[in-house]
């Protein structure tokens, strides 16, 4: 499962602050700059907003994650195992029981 739009949703812990871009200066206001809330493409806290946002969801929802790996997550029901793997804005999915897939 690819996130085509992973990076635009990741909500920000900390306060970032950019300048206007050149082409779209607030003749008004030059020397203001945009408060965000959210991440934007090519931020350096863009991946890790989006990341923690599935993550916290995955543990909610009884999943461990990997010791070694923090990007793989598991969680097992009587002899089922249930795995999803994130890796940048691609998530797979895995499960042992092919009847209910």
């Amino acid at each position: 499962m690819d996130m085509k739009s992973a990076f635009f949703n990741g909500i920000l812990q900390e306060e970032v602050f950019v300048e206007q871009p050149k082409e779209f200066v607030d003749a008004h206001h030059p020397n203001d700059v945009y408060h965000l809330k959210k991440a934007l493409y090519r931020l350096k806290q863009a991946s890790r907003a989006w990341y923690e946002c599935p993550t916290q969801f995955l543990v909610d929802n009884d999943y461990t994650r990997g010791s070694v790996d923090k990007t793989l997550f598991i969680m097992e029901n009587n002899d089922e195992l249930f795995i999803a793997q994130m890796y940048v804005d691609d998530i797979v999915f895995g499960y042992t029981n092919n009847t209910k897939v």
